[in-house]
C-alpha cells in the first residue's frame, strides 16, 4: 500500500472532519492493525484477602452517605488512572 501523501485539499478536509468528530481510518490504520498486539496492560493478580480488609477499612472510613458507591477499582498496573483491567474493561469490588 502506498503512503497516504499530505495536500493542502486534504488537511483542510482533515480538520473540517475534526469538528465532527471523525477522523480517516487511511490514517490511523498503521496504529490500529499491527501484526502484533500492542498494550500497556500487564499481568496482575488481585488477592481477595486483601480486598476484603482494605473495603472493610474503607467502610469505615467512607460513609453510603458520602459516597454513592463503595467501590474499590481494580486497576491494571500498566493503566494506572484509567480505572480499567484492560483498555476495555472496568472491575471493582463494591460494599
Amino acid at each position: 500500500m502506498e503512503a497516504v501523501q499530505k495536500t493542502p485539499e486534504r488537511e483542510a478536509f482533515y480538520r473540517k472532519i475534526d469538528g465532527e468528530n471523525l477522523s480517516a481510518l487511511w490514517n490511523v490504520m498503521g496504529d490500529l492493525i499491527t501484526p502484533e498486539p500492542r498494550s500497556a496492560c500487564r499481568p496482575h493478580l488481585w488477592k481477595f484477602d486483601a480486598i476484603r480488609d482494605y473495603m472493610t477499612e474503607a467502610g469505615k472510613l467512607i460513609t453510603a452517605k458520602e459516597a454513592e458507591r463503595r467501590v474499590l477499582v481494580l486497576e491494571n498496573p500498566g493503566l494506572r488512572g484509567q480505572s480499567k483491567i484492560t483498555t476495555s474493561l472496568f472491575a471493582g469490588v463494591q460494599m
